[in-house]
């Protein structure tokens, strides 16, 4: 750390007035540029002679100040909208001083591309702004580096601080859970706005009313010699106002859906002294759905689908966990192999070597240098379902001591190896293809490494659930252990998918389990030996974590990621590199997994091909529903509790029916737009899936695993419009079938805007196909029966906007 700290100054008077003036000027400049037809295109170029840069596509051109790197204006060009500010282009403070973007020494600018040249106070700083050919926001990042390629302490970067009189609202939102992980501001006006933000979960906000707001993050790192600090990227788009409303209070009870949820136990872990009912620490929130629509084709930008799966098509793989698939014997791989399912995950953790959520003696007692794991006294037990000195029941396990810790006093192999029962399913599943995978805690105190440990407060090492001791990943020497450790165990083992539990960032969760009496919330390190601030090791450790995720995703880019409990805090920003997380808490079943994926997409804007799915079902008919639910949940399925389902060959036949339906159609299953109030509010719910003109829509009786709804006759009304996805072409005609539970029932043909009313059979589940009529046809609504008028409607996209939380 630099010690005598001299920081610059800044004229606060000179800014604001700046400020004012700069606004003014903006007003009459934005009626007086002249658009050269070179620059209609996502391109810009340097417009010196008159003090700025303007970079544009078809959907949104922005104005660049040319001397202070600072946004001008927005311009929403499918709207015709323009909103003025004036903020500025950055300001960093280190402990050489502040640096504020004020006077350019270059800039530059190519294909959506602009970069400006900042010196000063012992920094070189370039700004860029990036535009995309389609996008419809603006990203702006900086890289810091010290002009004497000494190191420098960095402690906050300002990538915004912004007025504008062009708004009547200025909305924070964050992902609506009680961990409380920032998302974006929207910037409402009246046909529209603008959505802001950083792709960062630890924001610096300060809100000025409707008039502005300044946002930064305060990093507190320690930069090294010659090191380019690349900054967390700030972005600002544009939207169009729908007219039509989101209400949400998150994934949690409230707005009288309290027994659905209630029946289900994963939620408690997240409280002390039970679930309250609402959750008055995460208020109502309303959002207009062009505001979630835009920042849902945002967050594709940020988590796109380029993330690579074991197999194509629909993959599927079993969760040993939910199975109870204790008893490694091989007849589980042949069982899964007659289910087409080629891939399982343990129940236990590192390949048998623990159990959830207890350390994991091998991996805490392994030597580091030169790398070595602790040698079995005898045969390695595996633990069993009932307690981890209680084994199986099969032949490599008669003669075994089951406990976790049975080494010889330091010794060491080379290679981690399997417990011989683990072994021999390993082996065998290599040669049936079906592929053992496992999973590990985030966390792991290593005891040749207590000076690893993430130290609290009182200076005790940090502990997670029952005493488990926690080490910090803003240690780099930690961070590089553990990727080292996966790297060895991927690279002998080959494992396809792969997951990590609790505690990763330094943040409780689960408040249940926390020792004393705080609940949920910070758990920060005050170690002094980390390269980080005592009690501030959240950036440090945030870029050690993706950084760990990013190496083990570019050496196995085949293997699917997942992280259940530990990255909640991070919101979406966490699933960079990750193929999924779980979700919000552990479900039981299709409704439950509905309400979360609602509230994944619409709280925190996660893709439909990042979102979770695990498949119950506990007959054939709950089976059947899960199946069909679960197609318009995710893009990949794993198997829970419906394990035992797959011993029924009607069951096997309808999964892989399905499941190649899903493989031919899986462009479809990675974009969806919720047609309804979230599952649980309303008797009816669904998606669209929709692709230009044509896709798919689900629908849903809800409350089938609480059997509510199912018997009732329901209408849905359903406009055939843009809110669907589908191209705005108001001659179009579209022709809508049902292909589940009745194929091929033909359900007329709509003109674009037309309202399609669609009346729910027994079954609780259905699949209908919309795709352009064929030419020559006429529009054709088939009657509908009122029944004199009794049938309740559930129309798409409205719900009512309460005053208060319930």
């Amino acid at each position: 750390m630099t010690s005598n700290p001299s920081f610059g100054s800044v004229d606060t008077d000179l800014v604001n007035s700046s400020h004012r003036s700069a606004l003014i000027e903006m007003k009459r400049l934005m009626k007086a540029i002249v658009l050269v037809a070179g620059l209609l295109a996502p391109v810009s170029q340097v417009r010196a002679d008159e003090g700025h840069l303007l970079l544009e596509n078809s959907r949104i051109a922005v104005e660049i100040d040319r001397e202070s790197g600072a946004l001008r204006s927005t311009h929403d060009k499918q709207q015709d909208e323009v909103y003025p500010q004036a903020g500025i282009g950055f300001e960093v403070m280190t402990t050489k001083g502040i640096l504020r973007s004020e006077r350019a020494s270059a800039a530059s600018a190519k294909t959506g591309q602009v970069k400006l040249q900042f010196s000063g106070n012992g920094l070189d700083i370039a700004l860029h702004y990036r535009l995309g050919a389609g996008d419809h926001f603006i990203e702006k990042w900086l890289d810091i580096r010290a002009s004497d390629g000494k190191s420098y302490f960095l402690k906050s970067v300002v990538l915004e601080d912004m007025t504008s009189e062009s708004f009547s609202q200025i909305h924070f939102h964050d992902d609506n859970t009680i961990w409380h992980c920032p998302i974006n501001l929207f910037l409402r006006g009246e046909n529209g706005g603008c959505f802001a933000g950083i792709e960062y979960p630890y924001w610096e906000l300060t809100q000025n009313g409707k008039e502005g707001f300044s946002l930064g993050y305060t990093p507190n790192y320690q930069a090294a010699a010659a090191e380019v600090n690349v900054s967390e990227k700030y972005f600002i788009g544009v939207y169009r106002m729908e007219g039509i409303h989101r209400v949400s209070q998150g994934p949690y009870p409230g707005r009288g859906r309290y027994p659905l949820i209630s029946s289900f136990g994963g939620l408690k872990q997240h409280f002390k002294g039970g679930v309250p009912n609402p959750i008055k620490d995460v208020p109502l929130e309303t959002l207009d759905w062009g505001e979630v629509w835009a920042m849902k084709a945002f967050m594709r930008h940020v988590l796109p689908n380029d993330l690579t799966l074991p197999e194509e098509g629909y993959w599927v793989w079993q969760n040993g966990w939910w199975a109870g698939l204790w008893d490694v014997k091989p007849s589980i791989l042949d069982y899964l192999r007659k289910a087409g399912i080629h891939d399982v995950m343990t129940a236990h953790t590192w390949y048998g070597r623990g159990v959830h959520p207890l350390s994991p003696p091998y991996i805490d007692r392994m030597r580091s240098t030169p790398m070595g794991f602790p040698k079995d006294a005898g045969i390695a037990g595996m633990p069993g379902p009932g307690a981890i000195t209680k084994g199986l029941d099969h032949a490599d396990q008669a003669k075994a001591k089951v406990y976790l810790d049975n080494f010889k006093e330091q010794e060491y192999t080379r290679d981690f190896v399997l417990p011989k029962a683990m072994e021999t399913f390993h082996q065998y599943g290599k040669k049936i293809d079906v592929h053992v995978n496992s999973f590990s805690i985030a966390s792991v105190y290593f005891e040749d490494h207590p000076e690893w440990a993430a130290i609290d407060e009182n200076g005790n090492v940090c502990q997670y659930l029952f005493g488990r001791k926690a080490s910090c990943f803003a240690c780099d020497e930690y961070a590089e252990h553990m990727f080292n450790i996966t790297d060895h165990v991927f690279r002998k083992y080959k494992p396809r998918w792969w997951g990590w539990d609790g505690r990763w960032l330094s943040f409780w969760e689960v408040g249940h389990y926390r020792p004393g009496t705080k609940g949920a919330g910070p758990d920060p390190c005050y170690a002094k030996n980390h390269g980080h601030l005592p009690g501030d090791n959240r950036y440090k450790e945030w870029r050690n974590i993706l950084t760990f995720l990013k190496k083990v995703k570019e050496r196995y880019p085949k293997v699917c990621l997942e992280s259940y409990y530990g990255l909640h805090r991070g919101g979406p920003w966490a699933l960079r590199h990750l193929d999924s997380a779980y979700h919000y808490y552990e479900t039981h079943g299709a409704d439950m997994n509905r309400l979360q994926s609602w509230h994944q997409q619409n709280d925190r804007f996660r893709p439909v091909y990042r979102n979770s799915l695990d498949l119950f079902g506990k007959d054939p008919k709950s089976f059947r529903f899960n199946v069909i639910a679960g197609l318009s949940i995710a893009s990949y399925c794993m198997i829970g509790q419906a394990y035992p389902q797959f011993a029924v060959k009607e069951n096997r036949d309808f999964f892989k029916k399905w499941r190649a339906w899903a493989t031919k159609n899986l462009d479809y299953l990675t974009v969806k737009r919720d047609l309804f109030d979230s599952p649980g509010h309303l008797p009816l719910d669904g998606s669209a899936h929709i692709i230009n003109d044509r896709g798919f829509l689900f629908l849903f009786r809800g409350g089938f695993d609480a059997g509510r709804n199912q018997k009732m006759a329901l209408r849905a009304s359903i406009p055939v419009n843009r809110w669907l996805q589908l191209e705005e072409n108001p001659k179009a005609l579209y022709q809508i079938k049902e292909i589940y539970p009745r194929d091929g029932i033909g359900l007329g043909i709509y003109k674009y805007g037309e309202e399609f009313l669609y009346d729910m059979p027994e079954d609780s589940a259905v699949i209908l196909s919309l795709e352009p009529a064929p030419g020559g046809i006429q529009p054709a609504r088939p009657a509908v029966n009122d029944q004199q008028g009794r049938m309740p409607v559930v129309a798409a996209f409205s719900s009512e906007i309460p005053t208060k939380a319930n």
